[in-house]
């Protein structure tokens, strides 16, 4: 059974949905072909769950989603991670494993000169 959280924010409310694991790989799959192009939201919310999650899992468009305040995405957020806490911390191990490739890539050792 596909569990759901119903939040209220800024007096409007917004249902989030658990994604199913079909749903979790599409969107894997969309996020590996659309690596170039970046939402501003997953900039503001990095190593959170993606922005095409939050809008899979509330049925919410990108505009509608854009008419909320950071703080008040910030709950809806939370709310999706708090419904989908397998791909939420999959997404968090994935980011820390990102963030370890780029250091090892970008830091030079010292030379013994």
């Amino acid at each position: 059974m596909i569990r759901k959280k119903t939040m209220t924010v800024d007096g409007r409310e917004v249902i989030a949905m658990e994604l199913t694991v079909a749903q979790i790989r599409d969107l894997m799959d969309q996020l590996d072909k659309e690596s170039g192009s970046v939402d501003v939201i997953d900039l503001m919310f990095a190593g959170r769950i993606p922005f095409d999650a939050v809008k899979a899992s509330t049925g919410l468009d990108a505009e509608g989603l854009s008419m909320f305040s950071p703080s008040e995405l910030d709950q809806i957020i939370k709310g999706v991670e708090d419904i989908n806490p397998f791909f939420a911390n999959m997404i968090t191990r994935l980011s820390k494993m990102g963030e370890k490739i780029i250091r090892e890539r970008t830091s030079t050792p010292l030379s013994a000169d």
